[in-house]
């Protein structure tokens, strides 16, 4: 057992889409669209992000830049 602190879960929030209208569901104020593609800047957020030191895959060679 660590002593560290369990994350806090985001809120799952909505919005109408900027493109095209449709209704969509994100986490903390972060969205895209399924239909046309839009997503708004992850600074419109409602709470900061997390940093890398909260990543627990962050450094573990997953993701871009990894050799095959």
């Amino acid at each position: 057992m660590t002593s560290e602190p369990e994350p806090a879960i985001p809120e799952i929030t909505r919005t109408d889409c900027a493109r095209c209208g449709t209704e969509v569901h994100g986490l903390a104020g972060r969205y895209a669209c399924a239909l046309c593609g839009w997503v708004n800047h992850y600074s419109e957020g409602h709470e900061e992000l997390p940093g890398l030191d909260a990543d627990p895959d962050h450094g573990r060679g997953r993701g871009r830049g990894r050799e095959r």
